[in-house]
């Protein structure tokens, strides 16, 4: 690994409009660009949106041939820069809740969303690998929202020489009021956090690696509830106004030790996109964990495990 800058951008996506969400990353970028970062990270479905309709799927397409991902490939040339980015791909008529990982113009690949939460196994199919992406200053793996619950994926990553992990979310927070208050919001986003701080800050430490995290911003079916062919109740009577598709926004990050290295100070469902450097040094040299695991006899256990 070498010294790093990244750009986490928390955005909001909404469902009715890809362009709009395309925008947003072009504006992203261009700050990635002004502070000289190496890679631009950005939210799960950040391009399609997320949130428990149908609509979920209508824009998938596939990669990168698709207008969206093409789109991304030349942004991503033009400015110089490695962008991931989440998006529904469309593969053999299967839509994957995935993230596309492209540098400097060239696709490196994609990670799929390997475990679904709550109604997401209504509209995508499931992952089965966890891939490791090296750019050259730093190898990195991607783990999608609620993925991240599921330890055994950070150590795949890990064991496959990654310096750093991304974890982008669109973590849904429940139905919210008619009136979102200022105490209600300062308390979805200290949640969020904490919930975070909990996971994410005992990843970095077991594994000797950075943890960077986003989240979507805000309702994504905003609009939606106008448009003709839903209506007020949608298809098998969902209600585009009251469909769980809430998101609390907030970014973060931890150092191998386990440490914060950024946290989002507002207090507000706003955008934020923050550029953060990796220190090569940072990582502990002789790390005893990394160093000691008994890979195969640890594989053993695992599997004996699931077996049992």
């Amino acid at each position: 690994m070498q010294d790093v800058k990244v750009t986490v951008a928390s955005l909001r996506s909404i469902l009715i409009d890809p362009q709009r969400n395309l925008e947003l990353v072009r504006e992203a970028c261009a700050v990635a660009q002004r502070d000289g970062a190496r890679m631009l990270f950005l939210p799960e479905l950040m391009l399609t949106g997320h949130g428990g309709h149908p609509k979920i799927t209508e824009n998938a397409e596939p990669v990168p041939d698709g207008p969206l991902s093409s789109e991304i490939v030349r942004m991503s040339r033009e400015a110089n820069l490695c962008i991931v980015t989440g998006i529904a791909e469309l593969d053999q008529n299967v839509v994957y809740n995935s993230m596309i990982v492209v540098d400097r113009g060239e696709l490196l690949g994609v990670q799929r969303k390997v475990n679904m939460s709550s109604d997401e196994y209504l509209w995508f199919g499931t992952g089965e690998t966890v891939e490791c992406f090296d750019l050259g200053e730093v190898r990195f793996g991607v783990i999608i929202c609620y993925d991240n619950h599921f330890p055994e994926l950070a150590m795949a990553c890990a064991l496959q020489g990654a310096d750093l992990l991304l974890g982008p979310h669109a973590a849904r927070s429940g139905l919210w009021p008619d009136e979102l208050t200022a105490e209600f919001k300062k308390t979805l986003i200290s949640k969020q956090q904490e919930n975070w701080r909990q996971v994410h800050s005992t990843r970095a430490f077991d594994h000797n690696l950075y943890v960077l995290l986003n989240n979507a911003v805000g309702s994504s079916v905003e609009g939606l509830a106008e448009l003709e062919e839903y209506g007020a109740f949608g298809p098998g009577g969902v209600d585009p106004r009251r469909v769980v598709a809430n998101h609390s926004g907030t970014l973060m990050g931890f150092d191998p030790e386990g440490q914060t290295i950024l946290e989002s100070t507002v207090e507000d469902l706003v955008d934020e996109i923050v550029t953060v450097e990796l220190k090569c040094d940072g990582r502990q040299v002789n790390h005893g964990p990394t160093m000691n695991r008994r890979r195969n006899t640890m594989l053993e256990i695992l599997i004996n495990a699931a077996e049992g």
